[in-house]
């Protein structure tokens, strides 16, 4: 029997039942420029949702302490005015954390996109303790602004903060350009990041007590080298985690959806298979906009290749793949010939939120239509009783990303030792029941 599977079914149906408790918005969001004003035209489209207002935390804080909230408070001034969503995207470092004790390093840029490709660029260590301590002042600063307000729909942060674009090898010698492996030279630990992010992920939560999060699920590339383990393991910790404190609020985001990604099929160590698995807490910016024949966006070789055919084939994917969220570039939106794309687009997505939202939430899933458990907040034992096949039974339990943690068998009825389980959200079910999956939660 195919294991991966039967996990995949499993969170298929299931996310229907018991992740339904995301309550995040849904639709078409413009996706602009960094810093720069949306025109009041492009927040009156009606075609749209919401907008991304994306700034760099530098901009906003230019030296320690001192906040210009100027910009986002105006994009968030025509939101409201045009009735339209924000979701907030802080970008980058400050210039100024060297200057204060951060500890940085250098590394080649690899990426064929940037400007900057081929270059030797600074970065500032995401575990050291100044970092981590300025980076909470900006989130409870941003929270102190926009916590509250009905029109901030997400913030996205955490997952592009801590875990994206740790680079495999680090410029020990800047004269020299001698290199050495990024993990000996810091002594990285996914374990010990995943535990950072996941206060982060609590600190967050703590300061937007209302607000979904957008956490980025990135992968590692260096990770099987470093540790052996897949290169979505660092993901896995902290999407984990805030999937089973946060099922509400956390929310799953990708930068790379296209007519061709993710690619078919996904593999279990990829970051897409952590999505896939949580379908209906997803949302995705798209790769890159058609306006370039469009040769970015359609490297598999979708025929016809226009504009209107390759972001139709990416918002379907992203359909697809159960997410409900899609920020599409402003030069898309904006093209005369694709605003029938974007009209679709838009009212697909909202149908699929509201797919995912029913208006009341899932009740007690202590048990189906065939066994229950109790209690279904435990630590070490659960107890399990089947009522309408009382014999011995094969049973399945998964964790909250769909891997299988436990294969057993039980009398009519027993008990379940599930102590040495981590903390955490987990799904049980009899064996060839797909349907009848239900929920406990190891403290």
């Amino acid at each position: 029997m195919n294991m991966k599977k039967f996990s995949f079914f499993l969170f298929f149906i299931f996310s229907v039942q018991s992740q339904a408790q995301f309550k995040g918005e849904s639709g078409v969001y413009y996706l602009g420029t960094a810093n720069v004003p949306i025109s009041t035209s492009n927040f009156a489209n009606t075609n749209i949702n919401g907008v991304v207002v994306r700034f760099n935390w530098n901009n906003v804080e230019p030296t320690p302490g001192n906040f210009d909230w100027s910009f986002v408070d105006g994009e968030i001034a025509k939101a409201i005015t045009y009735n339209k969503k924000v979701s907030l995207q802080p970008l980058g470092k400050p210039d100024w954390l060297a200057s204060i004790g951060a500890k940085q390093y250098y590394y080649l840029d690899k990426n064929i996109a940037h400007a900057t490709y081929g270059l030797a660029l600074s970065d500032v260590l995401v575990w050291d303790s100044t970092y981590v301590s300025r980076y909470k002042i900006f989130i409870q600063n941003l929270a102190a602004k926009y916590a509250n307000n009905p029109v901030v729909s997400y913030v996205n942060t955490i997952g592009s903060s801590f875990s994206r674009g740790l680079p495999d090898t680090v410029i020990t010698n800047t004269t020299t350009l001698t290199k050495q492996a990024f993990w000996t030279t810091f002594n990285y630990n996914a374990d010990s990041l995943g535990n950072l992010m996941n206060k982060m992920t609590d600190y967050y939560m703590s300061q937007f007590p209302t607000t979904p999060l957008w956490t980025s699920v990135d992968y590692v590339l260096f990770e099987p080298s470093a540790s052996g383990k897949a290169r979505n393991y660092l993901a896995s910790i902290y999407c984990n985690y805030g999937i089973t404190k946060y099922s509400d609020r956390f929310g799953l985001f990708r930068e790379d959806i296209s007519a061709c990604n993710p690619p078919q099929p996904i593999s279990t160590g990829s970051q897409w298979y952590i999505m896939q698995q949580n379908t209906n807490r997803t949302g995705a910016q798209m790769l890159w906009n058609v306006q370039d024949g469009p040769t970015r966006m359609n490297q598999c070789g979708i025929v016809p290749n226009t504009k209107s055919v390759v972001l139709d084939s990416a918002v379907n994917k992203a359909l697809k793949f159960g997410m409900r969220y899609l920020e599409i570039y402003g030069s898309d939106i904006t093209d005369a010939t694709l605003t029938t794309s974007i009209q679709n687009a838009n009212t697909k997505l909202m149908a699929k939120g509201a797919e995912w939202n029913p208006k009341t939430d899932i009740g007690d899933l202590s048990h189906s239509n065939s066994f229950t458990i109790t209690p279904n907040f435990a630590n070490q034992y659960i107890n399990v009783s089947f009522s309408d096949n009382p014999k011995p039974q094969h049973l399945y339990i998964f964790n909250a990303i769909g891997i299988l943690v436990k294969d057993l068998e039980i009398a009519e009825s027993g008990q379940i030792t599930i102590s040495e389980l981590a903390k955490g959200l987990y799904f049980i079910r009899p064996k060839n029941k797909i349907q009848q999956a239900i929920r406990f939660i190891k403290y």
